[in-house]
């Protein structure tokens, strides 16, 4: 019991680190391989696509939205990203990116800065991330989004603004550490009252260590928490989502305003999916925008494969030694 409470609190968390660890300066599973592009009837960001035998894919949403009414040539797009995917994930993006003016990005740092392909990675979250991306078999979108592009606009707090919106609150370290356990322990609760046979319900964890397919169910579990950020808060509690999401949307907010009265007309923001939940909300109340499209991207392969901790190990364990 104790082992399976532990793993409630560390692998959903744990899957945050790839929506919302900020970049910092230190195909669809059936048909053609063209992301799927359809109407949209209700703006989400992210999904599973699943089929007969459980989940086949995670994919990310870039969402269209107009004006209801004026300025009909202007477009703005909601780009959510997963920080972890598929080379093939970064590689789409990359040429999606090159039809806008302006592509707004997220980076904790200051004002303008551009980080290079496989910048940061003394950087202990990089380290982290990276340890994951060997277990998932997937890449880092900081290896591979190219930021030196011109249309690309750095749209986000650097880390004194950061600390500045944190003081203004009247929080300090000790008063957000308390708030985000509070968080936490709420969100256990809610898990602990999941029904058995739910997407979220996690795994017996003893028995992945000799399952040959314990990574690939690792990935799916992880892929069923990040989908799940239409929760309240983006599942992240409301203190690290005025932290992580909302300070920064309205950062990203003031420069995308600033696009649009310098007379740019096609604008993306790109930034980590549950921050776009509320980017819309903001798109709708300040600015009068509509969604009007939804195309899907796949991110991640989801389908079940032999692939089991020793192979993990190995890998881990060849890396490190490069």
């Amino acid at each position: 019991m104790k082992r399976f409470h532990y793993a409630a609190w560390f692998l959903p968390n744990l899957a945050l680190l790839f929506f919302l660890a900020p970049v910092r300066a230190d195909e669809p599973t059936t048909g053609s391989q063209q992301p799927e592009v359809k109407k949209a009837t209700t703006s989400k960001f992210l999904r599973i696509v699943k089929d007969d035998d459980g989940p086949t894919a995670l994919e990310t949403a870039i969402v269209r939205y107009r004006p209801a009414r004026g300025n009909a040539d202007l477009t703005v797009d909601l780009i959510g990203v997963v920080h972890l995917g598929e080379k093939s994930y970064y590689r789409k993006l990359n040429k999606v990116f090159e039809q806008y003016d302006s592509l707004l990005y997220e980076l904790v740092a200051p004002q303008g800065t551009k980080p290079a392909k496989g910048e940061g990675s003394g950087n202990l979250l990089r380290i982290v991330q990276k340890m994951i991306s060997v277990a998932l078999d997937l890449e880092s979108q900081i290896e591979h989004i190219d930021y030196t592009k011109k249309n690309f606009v750095h749209a986000d707090l650097s880390p004194a603004e950061m600390a500045e919106a944190i003081k203004k609150r009247g929080d300090t370290g000790l008063t957000l550490a308390l708030s985000v356990a509070a968080d936490l322990l709420r969100q256990q609760n809610l898990k602990s009252g999941e029904k058995p046979g739910s997407d979220a319900e996690l795994p017996d964890l003893a028995s992945l260590v000799t399952d040959p397919m314990a990574l690939s169910k690792i990935k799916r579990m992880l892929a069923s928490q990040l989908a799940a950020i239409d929760a309240p808060g983006g599942g992240l509690g409301p203190t690290l989502n005025t932290i992580l999401v909302e300070d920064r949307n309205k950062a990203a907010m003031k420069v995308l305003k600033k696009e649009i009265d310098r007379g740019q007309k096609k604008i993306a923001i790109f930034y980590g999916a549950a921050h776009m939940p509320d980017f819309e909300k903001r798109l709708r109340d300040d600015l009068g925008l509509v969604p009007v499209s939804t195309t899907w991207v796949h991110a991640w392969d989801l389908r079940l494969r032999e692939r089991g901790i020793e192979e993990l190990l190995f890998r881990v364990l060849r890396d490190t030694l490069k």
